[in-house]
């Protein structure tokens, strides 16, 4: 068993409790009132000397003087977030709560809406000179606690019996009382008062000081029992003031019948064994209810988690086997890239030799269409200019001149004419007027005529060579789809006739292989000839018609003069005459073969020629 020592002073004397403790067992070997003759350090050497007492655990109690208590209520806030809160209330509210005083709390009451408690606070120079004191006699401080409240421990602990009511604990000193009110096994009010020197009025004074001390802490339910600490002997006057005074019941308790006690110290037993309550009260509550105690030397303090090493280790190792794992896949994955980077980049020098020779092509399709930007076509500007001027009351136009710009394509046209009024003007270049082309007008000019159109103008249009060109793709474009119509016609007409075909018709054709050939070698010169013919009148038929319907609209001029298109027909006749001239034919090698009579040029191909005459 370790062995402890407890001890307090006061001016007058030195109290001390020596005690051998194992977890809640306790047993006194040692208990003294020693008075004080010259100081307290001389005292407790002289107390301890020969006691084999060197570097003994020490428990110190404090008077209520000693320390600065309050009562303090603060809203309700998680357990471990309290001490802050006590620490930073403790600085406004207490008058000594300086940077370095010591504060303590003890809980006395918890609601739902507020927390309620005793605070004390302890001066650095008070706790210095405690811890001096117990360094001057070789003693090592454990705990420095508030006196009252140890006494309360030791009763709370030991004693006390489950009730809702007030029960009042006494400590008579040599010239104090000490007044502790508990309830519901919490201590919720202390109070130490100055008691006279005489014995006769101690009683009175003291039964005054409790009704008082009931007042202040706001009992207002039934006094359960009021304990006075020491022994009945001792303080059977004081009893009969406060059975008195209370009308409840007085109980006379001593303290060291609620622990073991050796037998030799049992018959050395100081007078008043109540002012020794404190100390046993130390030495039960130090090992099972220090929760219980205002220590200064333990303060309450927020609750730090101490985290396994195995955590940090762990903690560590996750990110590291994260980022190895990360950098795994990311190996993996530019590893896979990589492949696929040089499977493109077999791919792109494969396709470089394609590219090459289609960037020149892009050049030399460039230069075309840079040459070709200049071929504007005319009837389709003049038709549009007819469909937009007003009308012929209003406005008459005397002559219209058109230029290409073969260097940077487009064109212009020059349009001269009169109007009835100069506002007409404004008109005809607004309706005129649009993204491709610009107008620029020299003004009106009066003329002197008898007749209506009596101011003249002139109007100069300028055709962009974007517009040109953008008009001549989307004939082209327009060209080969019809042509992929006509293309899926002929087929669709060439399985209905092959359908249509009777099964007598299919036999002669197998059974007769020669007439097969002969029929297979003709039938591509004919259809050669019948498609290049029908191909120029569509095409001829497609410029007029799409120059009617669109009103206006540039289209490309992708016809064939009238010469070009008789040497291409007189070139596939001669072809087909060659062809059926060394293939043999029915009807005998003397017999000529037939041959298509050459088409009259159209209305088409007509108007074809005159533009062709306009563009040169």
């Amino acid at each position: 068993m370790v062995k402890k020592l407890a001890i307090d002073w006061d001016e007058r004397e030195l109290r001390l409790v020596a005690a051998q403790c194992s977890g809640s067992n306790v047993k006194v070997i040692d208990a003294r009132v020693i008075p004080i003759e010259d100081n307290v350090l001389q005292t407790l050497k002289a107390a301890i000397d020969g006691q084999g007492m060197d570097n003994t655990e020490t428990l110190i109690a404090i008077g209520r003087g000693q320390a600065e208590l309050r009562e303090l209520q603060l809203p309700p806030v998680p357990e471990d977030e309290l001490p802050d809160m006590v620490r930073f209330q403790a600085s406004k509210s207490f008058a000594t709560a300086g940077d370095n005083a010591t504060v303590d709390y003890l809980v006395t009451s918890r609601t739902e809406t507020s927390v309620e408690m005793i605070a004390a606070a302890l001066g650095a120079e008070e706790l210095n000179g405690l811890r001096g004191v117990c360094e001057s006699g070789s003693l090592v401080a454990k705990r420095i606690s508030i006196r009252p409240l140890s006494a309360a421990a030791l009763y709370l602990l030991k004693q006390e019996r489950s009730s809702a009511n007030d029960t009042v604990l006494i400590d008579l000193l040599s010239d104090e009382a000490e007044i502790v009110v508990a309830r519901d096994g919490r201590v919720i009010f202390v109070r130490t008062v100055r008691m006279p020197s005489a014995e006769d009025a101690r009683g009175r004074a003291l039964a005054g000081e409790l009704k008082r001390s009931l007042v202040a802490c706001g009992s207002s339910g039934t006094l359960e029992r009021v304990v006075l600490w020491g022994r009945a002997a001792v303080h059977s006057q004081d009893v009969e003031m406060l059975v008195q005074a209370t009308d409840s019941k007085v109980e006379v308790l001593d303290p060291f019948s609620l622990v073991d006690v050796d037998r030799n110290t049992q018959g050395s037993m100081p007078e008043h064994v109540g002012r020794l309550a404190p100390l046993v009260g130390l030495l039960v509550a130090d090992e099972t209810g220090a929760d219980r105690l205002l220590d200064f030397l333990n303060p309450r303090k927020r609750v730090e988690v101490v985290e396994s090493p195995y955590r940090k280790y762990l903690i560590a190792a996750v990110p590291v086997a994260v980022a190895a794992l990360a950098a795994f896949f990311i190996y993996r994955q530019l590893g896979a890239l990589d492949g696929q980077i040089e499977g493109l980049k077999a791919v792109n020098d494969d396709k470089q030799k394609g590219v090459k020779a289609a960037d020149e092509s892009i050049a030399r399709t460039e230069l075309v269409d840079k040459y070709l930007d200049g071929d504007v076509n005319w009837l389709n500007e003049i038709r549009r200019l007819a469909s937009k001027v007003p009308e012929s009351d209003k406005l008459i136009v005397r002559s219209v001149s058109a230029v290409s710009d073969s260097r940077n394509g487009g064109g212009t046209m020059t349009i001269e004419g009169a109007v009835t009024k100069p506002a007409v003007i404004e008109e005809f270049e607004g309706a005129i007027r649009d993204d491709f082309r610009t107008v620029q007008g020299d003004g009106a000019s009066e003329l002197r005529t008898s007749d209506q159109y009596r101011w003249s103008f002139t109007e100069t249009i300028k055709i962009d060579p974007s517009h040109v060109r953008d008009q001549r793709y989307i004939g082209i474009s327009e060209v080969l789809e019809a042509a992929d119509v006509d293309v899926k016609q002929d087929e669709a007409e060439q399985s209905v006739a092959e359908s249509e075909m009777t099964p007598k018709d299919q036999g002669t054709s197998a059974n007769d292989p020669a007439a097969e050939v002969a029929e297979s070698e003709e039938s591509p010169r004919f259809d050669t000839e019948k498609g290049a013919v029908e191909g120029a009148g569509e095409l001829a038929g497609e410029s007029t018609q799409g120059d009617e319907n669109e009103g206006g609209e540039d289209l490309p001029d992708t016809e064939d003069p009238p010469q070009e298109q008789e040497q291409e027909q007189e070139q596939e006749q001669d072809t087909g005459k060659s062809e059926a001239g060394d293939t043999p034919i029915e009807g005998g090698p003397d017999k000529e073969p037939e041959t298509s009579p050459e088409p009259e040029p159209g209305d088409d191909e007509v108007v074809a020629e005159i533009r062709t005459e306009v563009k040169s």
